[in-house]
């Protein structure tokens, strides 16, 4: 293939659906071929008879997302032929050749399927970076790579909008539970009765409605880890029963009486000062200790805004590619705002801004007339300087290693955590260093 070889096509073709199954015919049985399948979470398979090609591919062809067959010299062409000629009146086909064309059929289904589901995690997963360079963001990457590992619980504090789930969701991705299903609930966002069938569940007819049993999420996150949002929200008579399932490791359904154990992780995460809420009798101090084995602090944006440009940076190339536009960057005008602006909405007020210009950005660049009117009346900073700043590409190279070392150069469990296939990742790793990978 001029300019591109089969395997790099496919690895690309992946990047941007993961779900794709693919079947690549190749006349090299060299040994990169095999390390290639191998990396690239592939069956590869050396035929001898046609027979053969097709029962192979309904065997793994379900299993693997990637098939790579050899076919033996002078084969190929026939195997493309197959692939290809069944188009012809059926009532003329003998019955071993009924069954390959029904199994052509399939893979010609699979082929065409895209996962959406998995293209959905993947894109999310790419949203859940700690973007910043700053000491304080620095700090807090480096204490998410502590605790993780430590089956510990741990209370996440910070402002409305820095970014407290994506840290939980960290620590849960880089822990021992990360195959895991995370899950949140936000304490704030229920009465006490529908909080406490959120969390525990509800026997059959525990109450007019209850037509079947729910499970809670410390149920439904069986082994994995659960995120309590917005803690210091919870009602007072709700903290006596969360510190009584920390303490013993059980639930008892609403409704119910057996109680019964579960396994999970409890994060929990507030924007609130709790040593006041304790000093007014608002929240228990023996629960504020249960959940406080480690303690995470997010700084708000105005803390360390020499991350704004990079985090405007990060959000232009997402909404940009989102809305399909050929916008190059934020002008030095608006990261000026930017710097001035206090950023009461932290990070996820800087996200929905960027967003809004890019709606409005018919241009190269974003400017001040392209923000949401509130940055209208923002004087500009008047010791902004642009700096030589990473580019994406350099900052997901560098993120990628970090990755890698976390995880003792494990590039399935890396994978996992980058929230991309090995395919994918195997492609990377070449970009980054084609000699050793």
């Amino acid at each position: 293939m001029p300019g591109m070889d089969g395997i790099t096509t496919i690895t690309k073709l992946k990047e941007i659906h993961p779900g794709l199954r693919t079947v690549l015919l190749t006349g090299y049985g060299n040994k990169k071929i095999k390390e290639a399948a191998e990396a690239l979470d592939s069956a590869y398979f050396e035929k001898d008879e046609m027979r053969d090609f097709w029962s192979f591919i309904k065997r793994f062809g379900s299993q693997k997302g990637m098939i790579i067959i050899k076919p033996v010299d002078g084969e190929i062409a026939t195997a493309t032929g197959v692939m290809g000629d069944f188009g012809t009146d059926q009532s003329t086909l003998k019955p071993e050749e009924l069954e390959m064309h029904a199994a052509r059929q399939t893979l010609e289904r699979r082929l065409s399927f895209t996962d959406m589901g998995s293209s959905r995690l993947f894109l999310e997963s790419r949203m859940q970076k700690l973007i910043g360079e700053t000491p304080s963001i620095l700090e807090v990457k480096n204490n998410i790579r502590k605790v993780a590992p430590l089956d510990c619980t741990v209370l996440i504090l910070g402002e409305t909008g820095t970014g407290k789930e994506l840290v939980a969701r960290a620590i849960h991705m880089l822990s021992q539970r990360k195959e895991r299903k995370f899950m949140a609930a936000n304490c704030g966002s229920f009465s006490e009765e529908l909080l406490g069938n959120e969390l525990f569940g509800h026997e059959k007819e525990a109450f007019t409605g209850a037509s079947r049993l729910k499970k809670g999420i410390f149920e439904a996150a069986s082994g994995g880890t659960i995120l309590l949002d917005e803690i210091g929200d919870m009602p007072f008579s709700m903290q006596v029963k969360l510190l009584r399932v920390l303490q013993e490791k059980t639930i008892i359904r609403v409704g119910g009486t057996d109680e019964l154990p579960v396994d999970v992780r409890v994060l929990a995460a507030t924007n609130q000062i709790l040593d006041k809420k304790i000093n007014n009798k608002e929240f228990r101090e023996d629960l504020y200790y249960r959940l406080n084995a480690f303690t995470i602090r997010i700084p708000p944006l105005r803390e360390r805004k020499e991350d704004i440009p990079l985090l405007s940076s990060y959000f232009l190339d997402k909404y940009r590619k989102e809305f399909e536009k050929d916008i190059k960057e934020v002008s030095d005008e608006v990261l000026s705002i930017f710097m001035s602006y206090p950023f009461p909405g932290n990070v996820r007020e800087l996200e929905n801004a960027i967003e809004h210009a890019v709606i409005m950005c018919e241009g190269n660049d974003l400017r001040k007339k392209h923000l949401p009117e509130r940055f209208f009346d923002v004087k500009p900073s008047g010791n902004f300087e642009r700096k030589d700043f990473v580019t994406l590409a350099e900052l997901e190279k560098q993120y990628i290693v970090d990755v890698l070392k976390a995880t003792n150069g494990n590039k399935s469990e890396a994978a996992r955590i980058l929230g991309i296939n090995r395919a994918s990742l195997w492609r990377k790793l070449k970009e980054i260093d084609p000699f050793n990978f």
